[in-house]
């Protein structure tokens, strides 16, 4: 991720910005059933190998500041809520995460598909992610 970072500095004018928006380390993404009348939080999807790939990205941003060829602009925590139609899409939705993806912990699926058979008409599904967003700027 350094050399990316470096590269983008080069294409990046002086006072340019660069946004690395990345999942957050400790938030994990939560499935929950939204009827019209509640939310009902069904499971936290944990993904395997994060931690590596966080703790490398977080180096990553750290050096290209040491380096001088970046500034730290600033850090915002977010949340990211899709709603999905039914069961079917939330598959599709996390095959197109990048590896390593999401899981559902062992019977949460089951417990989801369960949850869903006995929805109320209206129901979708969602899906929240925490995310952090770093803004950098050329020097």
């Amino acid at each position: 991720m350094v050399h990316a970072l470096q590269r983008a500095g080069q294409r990046l004018r002086s006072g340019g910005s660069l946004i690395s928006i990345r999942p957050h380390e400790t938030q994990l993404p939560l499935v929950s059933i939204i009827t019209p009348s509640r939310r009902i939080p069904v499971a936290r999807l944990p993904t395997p190998g994060f931690d590596d790939r966080q703790s490398a990205a977080d180096a990553a941003l750290e050096r290209v500041v040491a380096e001088g060829r970046f500034a730290l602009a600033g850090i915002r925590n977010g949340r990211y809520r899709s709603l999905l139609d039914n069961p079917t899409q939330l598959r599709i939705y996390l095959e197109l995460i990048n590896p390593p993806r999401p899981r559902f912990p062992p019977g949460r699926r089951a417990h989801l598909l369960d949850l869903w058979r006995a929805r109320p008409r209206g129901s979708r599904i969602e899906i929240a992610e925490w995310i952090v967003m770093t803004a950098l700027r050329r020097l």
